[in-house]
């Protein structure tokens, strides 16, 4: 939580995909290399092929698992998704984790 985020988006297949974070906002800060023209809060960018984007985010105080995932229905179906975690990193893993169930190794 409220660590600046830098993830790179890379599209590798000849089709558009719209790219969707979900449950947050960031702003694209380079698109193929370049900067953007403007700056403008997004929670999905369309990828053409071949193409890559670096965006920022800050995730804030909700910790849990998030997704992010292709926007075409088809897509998220055939896999193109993925979790994340957000955690509160002031506190011990184990316990930054509501959801974890608590293993202890004596």
């Amino acid at each position: 939580m409220g660590e600046l985020q830098i993830w790179e988006v890379f599209n590798a297949s000849l089709m558009d995909h719209p790219f969707h974070l979900h449950g947050f906002f960031f702003q694209v800060i380079e698109a193929n290399g370049k900067a953007p023209e403007y700056m403008a809060w997004k929670d999905t960018i369309n990828l053409p092929p071949r193409s890559k984007v670096k965006i920022a985010w800050i995730p804030d105080n909700r910790p849990g698992m998030w997704m992010y995932h292709c926007h075409i229905i088809e897509h998220h179906a055939a896999g193109m998704m993925a979790h994340f975690e957000v955690i509160d990193g002031d506190k011990p893993y184990d316990e930054a984790i509501p959801s974890q169930a608590h293993h202890h190794h004596h």
